[in-house]
């Protein structure tokens, strides 16, 4: 009996490493919902873009006060104009390292009415290379179904592990989406 026993350990023992280890699969859309971009300058602008995210959720729309939202944004699909440094951002450890941090998330939990008519501030949760962080998104939602987002934020690389030399550390990030 112990020698039917052991192996069937062993086995369950492997299926379940294998389980707890391997990184769930994110499953995308073919055509995101909309354009994020942002801009890093160590002497011009270089301007980078994540091509492929989603909405996990998002609610709220009719009233943006009560905005719910999460984007989930792969990282592995950023591209620039500059291709040796597009390798760069995906390869290195002070720059995204999309190998290893292949998602980022932004969470949006309520917004506030700004002082402009139509435009929003929402205190976003940033997930990038394992880092969150709470910053400010400006945003603006118009239409009544498909709606038209408009946001921007800054970001300031360092507090993210972004160590590489040359750009400036705040970091403009704008998006824009249709949201169905």
């Amino acid at each position: 009996m112990s020698r039917f026993v052991f192996p069937l350990f062993v086995a369950l023992a492997i299926t379940l490493s294998l389980v707890w280890t391997t990184s769930p699969t994110i499953i995308f859309p073919a055509t995101a919902p909309g354009s994020i971009t942002f801009v890093g300058n160590a002497g011009s602008d270089q301007v980078f873009t994540v091509n492929t995210w989603k909405f996990d959720e998002i609610s709220g729309l009719e009233n943006p006060t009560n905005i719910k939202a999460i984007a989930v944004l792969d990282m592995t699909s950023i591209t620039c104009d500059w291709k040796d440094l597009e390798k760069s951002l995906h390869k290195k450890k002070d720059y995204f390292h999309s190998k290893k941090f292949n998602t980022a998330t932004i969470i949006i939990d309520g917004a506030e009415a700004a002082e402009e008519a139509g435009t929003y501030t929402a205190n976003g949760k940033v997930s990038i290379k394992g880092v969150t962080r709470s910053i400010p998104i400006e945003f603006s939602l118009t239409g009544e179904g498909p709606y038209q987002l408009e946001a921007k934020a800054s970001i300031n690389r360092q507090q993210f592990k972004f160590t590489g030399g040359g750009p400036k550390d705040i970091v403009p990030v704008m998006v824009s989406a249709t949201i169905e």
